[in-house]
C-alpha cells in the first residue's frame, strides 16, 4: 500500500471523528465512483498529489483513474488484511447458503419418505438393524470360510 492511501486515510478518520456524515458521504463518494462530494475530491487530491480537473485534459483524467485505481487496490489490501469481505463477497456467501439451506431442507424431506417407507414395509429401526446385522454376521462367516479354506491349501503344501 502507497503512503498516499495511508494519508488519506489517517486524515479522513480525523474527519470522521467529527461525526457520522463524513461515513455516509465516503459510502456514497465510493459508489458513485469518486465523484460528488468536493471535500472528499479535494482531499482524494491532495493526498494523491492531483490538480483539480481542467476541461478536455486527457493527462489529468488519466492521473486520476491512475489514482483511483491504486486507492481501490490499496484499499482491497487493507481490506483483506483486516478480514473485511466486500459486499459482493458476503453476497455471494449468502446466495450459497441458501442454497445449501434449500438443499438440506429437500435431503430431509426425501430422508423422512424413505424412513416412512422403511416404515411401511416394515423395515423400522429395529428390523434394519437386525437385517444389516444378519448380513454382517453373514459375510464373517464366508470370510472365515474362506480363510479356512487357504489356509488348508497352505497345510497340504
Amino acid at each position: 500500500m502507497n503512503r498516499q492511501f495511508y494519508e488519506f486515510w489517517g486524515n479522513f478518520f480525523t474527519l470522521m471523528a467529527q461525526g457520522q456524515k463524513q461515513l455516509d458521504e465516503m459510502t456514497a463518494w465510493m459508489k458513485e465512483g469518486f465523484a460528488g462530494t468536493k471535500e472528499l475530491n479535494e482531499l482524494f487530491r491532495q493526498c494523491y498529489g492531483l490538480s483539480p480537473p481542467k476541461t478536455d485534459d486527457n493527462q489529468a483524467s488519466q492521473m486520476w483513474q491512475k489514482a483511483i485505481k491504486d486507492f481501490q487496490q490499496s484499499s482491497a489490501q487493507l481490506a483483506k488484511q483486516w478480514g473485511w469481505v466486500s459486499q459482493t463477497e458476503h453476497q455471494e456467501v449468502l446466495d450459497r447458503c441458501a442454497l445449501l439451506e434449500k438443499q438440506v431442507h429437500e435431503q430431509q424431506v426425501t430422508i423422512k419418505e424413505l424412513r416412512n417407507l422403511l416404515e411401511e414395509n416394515g423395515l423400522g429401526g429395529t428390523e434394519l438393524f437386525q437385517h444389516l446385522n444378519k448380513a454382517l454376521k453373514e459375510q464373517t462367516n464366508q470370510f472365515n470360510a474362506l480363510m479356512e479354506s487357504i489356509n488348508e491349501v497352505f497345510k497340504e503344501k
